[in-house]
C-alpha cells in the first residue's frame, strides 16, 4: 500500500525531510514508475508543508485545505489529487511520525468519496491572498509587490491573482527579506532591481523557463544563494545581479545577449566559467572578487574584455586570450596568482597588451 510505504520511508530516512534535494531522490527510489504520485509529493513538500507540519500544534482542516487550495490553484492539480496528498502529509508525516494531533483521515485514491479536507467558508485566507501586487512595468500584468504571510521560508510565487497574469517580482519587494527558497510558476518574466538585495537566508531560487531578465542587484548580496540555474530564455543580467552570492556553478544560456556590470563579483565559491559564443564582451568587474575562480574559458568570438574584469582572483593562473579580442580593459588581471600566464598568439593584441602592462605571458 502506498501509504504503507511513505511511512516506511519517512521513518527510515527522517533527517531527509529537511533536504529537498536527497528527499526528492529517495520518493523517486521508492516509487519506481509512479511519477504522478511523486510529482504530488514533491509539489506539495515545495508549498513548505512538512516545516509547516512540524511547527503546527494541532492539524485541522483550516491547516489542510490551504495546501488543497494552494495545490489546485498553483498547479493546476485536480480536487480528488490535491485532497488525497495533502492528507497523505497530513496523517503519514504529521499524525503518525512527529504524533501531532490531527483531525484529517486519510483520503482513498479512488474519487468517489467525501473529501477528507473540507473547503473552507468564504472568509478564510488562502495562501495566494498573502501577496500584494501592483502594476506591473512590462506590461498589462502585476508584478508582485510583497508577502504578508508569517513563514516567508519558502515562497511559491504564483503567476495569476484576480484573473490576471502576474509577470514581475517589483523592485525592492523582498530585499532583506527571512526567504530561505523562492519557486516561481511558468509565466514570470522579470525579477525587479534588488528585488531579493539582501537577503542573507536566501539558499534556492527555482526560475522559470519564462525568465527573460534580472534586473540590477536582484540578488546582491544573497551570501547563502548556492542553487540558482539560470533559465534557458534568458536574455538579460542586469549590473550586480548575482554578486555576492555563494554560486559555485553558472552556466551562460545561449539565448543570454547583455549581462551588466560586476553581474558575478564576488561569487568567492565560483571555481570555472565557460562563457559561450552569444557573449562578446566581458563588461567591468564582470569575476571581482571570485577568489576561488581557477578556470575561463573565453569564445574566438569575444571582442573586448572590461576594466577589472579578473581583479581579485587570486588563483587564476593562466587565461587563453582569442585573437578576436581587440580591447581590455585597465586592471583587468591585478591581483591574480603570482604565477599567471597570460596565453595568446603571436602578434595579438592581447600580446601587445600583455607587454605593456608587464605581464607574464606565453604565444602560443
Amino acid at each position: 500500500m502506498f501509504e504503507t510505504d511513505f511511512e516506511k520511508l519517512l521513518f527510515t530516512y527522517s533527517d531527509a525531510v529537511s533536504e529537498r534535494a536527497r528527499f526528492a531522490g529517495l520518493v523517486k527510489d521508492y516509487f519506481p514508475g509512479q511519477p504522478m504520485q511523486i510529482n504530488l509529493i514533491l509539489s506539495a513538500y515545495d508549498l513548505g508543508i512538512a516545516e509547516d507540519l512540524r511547527k503546527t500544534a494541532q492539524i485541522n482542516n483550516t491547516f489542510a485545505y490551504r495546501y488543497v487550495k494552494c495545490l489546485m490553484d498553483e498547479y493546476g492539480i485536480s480536487r480528488v489529487n490535491a485532497d488525497w496528498v495533502v492528507s497523505l502529509w497530513c496523517v503519514c508525516y504529521g499524525q503518525h511520525m512527529l504524533k501531532k494531533p490531527c483531525d484529517i483521515k486519510m483520503a482513498s485514491k479512488g474519487g468517489s468519496h467525501v473529501p477528507a479536507i473540507q473547503e473552507e467558508k468564504p472568509g478564510v485566507v488562502t495562501y495566494g491572498e498573502l501577496f500584494r501586487y501592483a502594476r506591473s512595468s512590462i506590461g498589462n500584468g502585476l508584478a508582485v509587490s510583497g508577502f504578508t504571510g508569517e513563514s516567508k521560508k519558502t515562497i511559491i510565487f504564483q503567476n495569476r491573482s484576480g484573473g490576471k497574469t502576474v509577470v514581475e517580482v517589483q523592485s525592492g519587494a523582498f530585499s532583506e527579506c527571512e526567504i530561505e527558497e523562492a519557486i516561481f510558476t511558468e509565466g514570470f518574466v522579470q525579477i525587479g532591481s534588488r528585488a531579493f538585495s539582501g537577503c542573507s537566508r536566501l539558499s534556492q531560487v527555482i526560475f522559470p523557463v519564462s525568465m527573460k531578465e534580472l534586473g540590477d542587484y536582484a540578488f546582491a548580496g544573497c551570501c547563502s544563494l548556492s542553487m540558482a540555474a539560470l533559465p534557458p530564455a534568458l536574455e538579460k543580467v542586469g549590473a550586480y545581479s548575482l554578486s555576492g552570492t555563494n554560486l559555485k556553478n553558472i552556466d551562460i544560456p545561449a539565448s543570454l545577449y547583455w549581462i551588466g556590470e560586476g553581474a558575478f563579483s564576488g561569487c568567492e565559491n565560483l571555481m570555472k566559467i565557460v562563457i559561450p559564443d552569444n557573449i562578446s564582451e566581458l563588461p567591468d568587474k564582470m569575476f571581482y572578487g571570485c577568489t576561488a575562480l581557477t578556470k575561463v574559458t573565453l569564445n574566438e568570438k569575444m571582442d573586448r574584455i572590461g576594466a577589472r574584469v579578473f581583479d581579485g582572483c587570486e588563483n587564476l593562473e593562466e587565461i587563453y586570450i582569442p585573437d578576436s579580442v581587440q580591447q581590455i580593459g585597465d586592471g583587468a588581471f591585478d591581483n591574480v596568482h603570482d604565477k599567471f600566464i597570460l596565453m595568446c598568439s603571436f602578434g595579438s593584441y592581447a600580446e601587445s597588451y600583455a607587454r605593456k602592462n608587464k605581464l607574464k605571458y606565453e604565444l602560443i
